[in-house]
């Protein structure tokens, strides 16, 4: 145990030392080896020594000195210290005032590694709520260490701040609830059993998070457990217990009077809360947003706006389990949310998830790209100023779900990132995982080197088993076989349950008994990518037929439609099947109305599709220029993976629809120098045997061995 010679220089000027203080004799303890000093700081030389002095004071000797020192240093923590002196009751009116910052002692030292308050809040939880009888002193002592647990937990050191927590219960003990609402203290008990609640679920020990939480059920009025209610569900989230969320979620809202129905809404129940929803909405104008700041107040902090945020906070607790459920519920509660927004005019920054949702249901249910923008830039809006762990969840569903239309996946893939180290900041470490994963896959399909997106995987593999985040860990385990077999590699990502899941057949299973959607959506779409890189097309339409049914991420979105074009036009071209044409041609309809948001994301996509239609009709001469477009337009835009695809299908096309096998050949080679270039070893070494490839002059990285030139001379 450490301790500064401030506090030493300040216990000095206390009547419970002895006669010529405690700084006074330190070089002589030194010296005979009992103690030592490292700067500022003084320890005994050996833990048994240290061992041996405290158990040599009897213990109610101890207690009362931990009771006296833990007294007079929290006396110093008011800013009037020295005219309160260090009375027992000084910091009864002053607690929100106490400092902790650096602190003078007398003009010499300087108190900086710990708060005064934090190290009076070891003495007072040392001596105990056992020594100490007066029920107003243990209440004191309950706020202190109430308030140290609260500056843990906001520099995310939650483990500790539970340990705080536990004792400001100890010190209220479970009989003050039935008389809290009489003596003013419901608010702190509600403090300290949420706070022990969100520091549980910070460390994803969600038994722990239940014991606390029920407590407050049983003992709040059901509008005062709400925020109760949230950590509950988020603690759910994390164990990817989401057909629970559900059902507690809607359950909630029905209780505060949303009218959600009982049963999953029907289509028919969907449209009518939009078309209301678009109603209400034609009358918004953003700059309501900035008149409610003027009139209410940024931090308005009234009754009825603490109910607002927490049915908001709700909304956002549900969101990821109704969103990895594909549950009709989504788009519903989107909409209830954004109208009881706009009726309300609530528009903190805890309303900005529906705004964003809203957004989100404008560009998939009506295809409206640039309603969906808008509304997507008036929930940025609602969260500036702030660094709230709800402004980083929405921003993540912002960019991941909107902007992502908009803007090159470069830029997405770093907005994330910085997402990502916000949500770490702030705790919220669901949106750290949620927003490290898309990056990585934004990484991926971007056609960064496969090394990058396995080392952001890996990093997020670690921060999912660390939180034991079931859910996060089997896609990061998913992600990571994609990019094993592309790089011709085995990192047995498996080994992360233990044995308890040893492939991906157990997972699936696992996934179906009990009903969990997500993980079953990412076991199809991992063997959907898979397969279409392997040139399995059988494989990948049975796994996209399923796919069709599920909801995905824009970004899954884009590349399954994408693949699932070319599919299309392939299999025609081998069965002459006229619906494999059409589903082609939906692709590339779709897909040029995409291109108009963002060229630079679809260009050489649509171009690619346009080519293997001419190929299928067949237009050899169209077909040959298009593929060629389509190679310098992926080169342009740097995406070295889709530039050695669009090689690889115009050798195919050459092999067996214009019947010219040198040149063939020659893009054949080129795609892999690309795939090389991408890192996809594994991809290379394949399509090297399948077509008898001659890659003596081309090194491991893609080069020419000989004149180290790199593929883009080709085009």
């Amino acid at each position: 145990y450490n301790i500064d010679v401030a506090i030493l220089g300040l216990l000095d000027t206390s009547c419970i030392v002895p006669f010529g203080g405690i700084r006074n004799p330190l070089r002589y303890l030194v010296d005979i080896g009992i103690i030592e000093m490292a700067g500022s700081l003084v320890s005994f030389t050996h833990d048994l020594i240290q061992q041996h002095v405290y158990e040599g004071i009897a213990l109610p000797q101890r207690q009362n000195l931990h009771f006296g020192i833990g007294v007079f240093l929290g006396s110093k923590t008011t800013f009037n210290a020295a005219a309160t002196g260090p009375g027992i009751y000084s910091l009864e009116f002053g607690i929100d005032q106490m400092y902790i910052s650096e602190s003078k002692i007398d003009g010499d030292f300087i108190i900086s590694e710990r708060s005064l308050l934090s190290i009076a809040t070891d003495h007072i939880n040392c001596a105990g709520p056992e020594f100490i009888v007066d029920q107003k002193q243990r209440i004191l002592f309950a706020r202190w260490n109430l308030k140290v647990a609260k500056e843990l937990s906001a520099t995310s050191n939650f483990r500790c701040a539970l340990h705080y927590y536990k004792k400001g219960i100890q010190f209220i003990g479970h009989d003050v609830w039935i008389h809290s609402n009489e003596t003013g203290d419901q608010e702190l008990c509600l403090d300290l059993y949420e706070g022990a609640a969100a520091a549980s679920s910070a460390t994803s020990d969600l038994a722990t998070v239940e014991y606390f939480v029920n407590i407050v059920f049983r003992n709040v009025h059901f509008e005062r457990s709400l925020n109760a209610w949230v950590i509950l569900i988020v603690s759910l989230e994390s164990s990817g217990k989401y057909a629970e969320i559900l059902e507690k979620g809607v359950n909630l809202l029905r209780r505060l009077n949303f009218d959600i129905p009982a049963s999953p809404p029907s289509p028919k129940e969907i449209k009518d809360s939009l078309v209301t929803t678009l109603r209400i909405a034609s009358q918004f104008r953003i700059e309501h947003i900035k008149t409610s700041y003027h009139s209410t107040g940024i931090l308005n902090q009234d009754k009825r706006n603490i109910h607002n945020k927490n049915l908001f906070k709700i909304f956002d607790a549900i969101v990821i389990a109704t969103y990895n459920t594909s549950s009709p519920y989504l788009p519903l509660l989107a909409f209830e949310m954004m109208q009881y927004s706009l009726r309300n005019e609530f528009y903190e920054p805890e309303a900005a998830i529906a705004y964003a949702g809203f957004g989100y249901f404008n560009i998939m249910l009506r295809n409206d790209f640039k309603s969906g923008k808008y509304w997507a830039n008036v929930a940025l809006e609602m969260l500036k100023q702030y660094t709230i762990s709800t402004a980083a969840r929405v921003k993540w569903i912002i960019h991941a779900q909107i902007m992502i239309w908009f803007i090159p996946l470069e830029d997405t893939r770093r907005n994330l990132l910085e997402i990502a180290k916000t949500s770490m900041k702030l705790g919220d470490f669901l949106t750290e995982i949620y927003a490290i994963r898309l990056s990585s896959r934004c990484a991926f399909f971007g056609g960064e080197n496969l090394s990058i997106f396995s080392q952001l995987n890996i990093r997020n593999l670690k921060n999912t088993v660390k939180y034991n985040t079931t859910q996060g860990t089997e896609t990061a385990v998913l992600d990571q076989i994609m990019a094993d077999e592309l790089r011709g590699e085995n990192s047995n990502p498996f080994k992360v349950f233990k044995g308890l899941i040893n492939n991906e057949d157990d997972l699936f299973k696992r996934a179906s008994l009990t009903n969990n959607t997500s993980s079953m959506m990412n076991v199809q779409y991992r063997r959907f990518f898979s397969s279409f890189w392997k040139g399995d097309y059988d494989a990948a339409e049975s796994s996209s037929k399923v796919l069709l049914s599920l909801r995905m991420t824009n970004l899954l979105l884009i590349y399954f439609t994408f693949y699932r074009g070319l599919i299309a036009f392939r299999r025609y071209r081998e069965d002459h099947s006229e619906d494999k044409l059409r589903n082609g041609f939906d692709v590339i309809i779709k897909i040029e109305s995409w291109l108009q948001h963002s060229p630079s994301l679809f260009e050489n996509k649509l171009l690619l599709l346009n080519a293997e239609e001419q190929a299928s009709l067949p237009n050899i001469d169209k077909a040959k220029s298009l593929y060629l477009s389509s190679i310098k337009s992926a080169k342009d835009c740097g995406r070295v993976h889709e530039q050695g695809l669009a090689c690889e299908l115009m050798g195919q096309f050459l092999l067996t629809v214009a019947n010219d096998r040198p040149q063939a050949m020659i893009h054949m080679k080129n795609a892999h120098t690309c795939y090389l270039q991408w890192g996809a070893f594994g991809k290379a070494a394949e399509l090297a045997e399948e077509h008898g490839l001659d890659t003596s002059s081309v090194s491991p990285t893609g080069k020419s061995s000989k004149h180290a030139r790199d593929v883009d001379i080709f085009y």
